[in-house]
């Protein structure tokens, strides 16, 4: 046996057995699923200055985004990143595909899960969603299927793991872009979007 091998057998020796974990705390808010989670990730995002509405079918997403865009007093542009959902009739909607730029009125992209607990949006970067877009461009519009809402990070991880996403980024967005850092005074748009949109596939009985 050598000098090495005695070291570390008497530093197994030492250990004491493995004991198991008990499983962590979690909070309430992170114990919902099925409509309960969806009914509070809407509060929730809601209570951090997100918009939402309804959508039935992917179909019906540009005309849907042409309503918004006119009712926020936006061009009928958008620019989003190669998601094969986002390959549509948009009709009147000049519609752009790549990175986001600075210049952009709007930008659409595509969240891979939304949280309960928080009211937060997901999402994975790559070609089909670049990071780019979420955070360059005064409006961001977010589609939502409402079979991605989980109830809390535990459930959020567990899911991407099974989902067998590896993305280089991992984007988590609440609300639109605040500071309060000057005078203490809360503005939206400091450092990214003024506004967040979420489309909410298949949530017309949630609104």
């Amino acid at each position: 046996m050598t000098a090495r091998d005695r070291i570390m057998a008497r530093i197994r020796a030492a250990q004491s057995p493995a004991r198991e974990l008990p499983p962590p705390l979690r909070p309430a808010l992170a114990e919902v699923s099925g409509e309960a989670a969806i009914r509070q990730f809407i509060a929730k995002a809601k209570a951090v200055s997100t918009t939402l509405s309804p959508l039935e079918a992917i179909e019906d997403l540009p005309g849907v985004l042409a309503d918004e865009l006119h009712r926020r007093d936006l061009p009928l542009e958008i620019r989003t990143g190669a998601e094969p959902l986002f390959a549509l009739d948009w009709g009147e909607i000049t519609h752009t595909s790549g990175p986001g730029r600075i210049e952009e009125p709007a930008t659409l992209t595509r969240a891979e899960f939304g949280m309960a607990e928080t009211g937060s949006l997901v999402f994975a970067s790559g070609r089909e969603n670049p990071v780019t877009l979420n955070f360059l461009g005064e409006t961001h519009f977010a589609l939502l299927d409402v079979d991605d809402i989980v109830g809390g990070y535990e459930e959020l991880w567990d899911n991407w793991r099974e989902r067998g996403l590896n993305p280089r980024t991992v984007n988590f967005i609440t609300g639109p872009s605040r500071s309060a850092d000057i005078g203490q005074v809360l503005q939206l748009g400091a450092h990214g979007p003024v506004s967040l949109h979420v489309f909410l596939l298949g949530g017309g009985a949630f609104f």
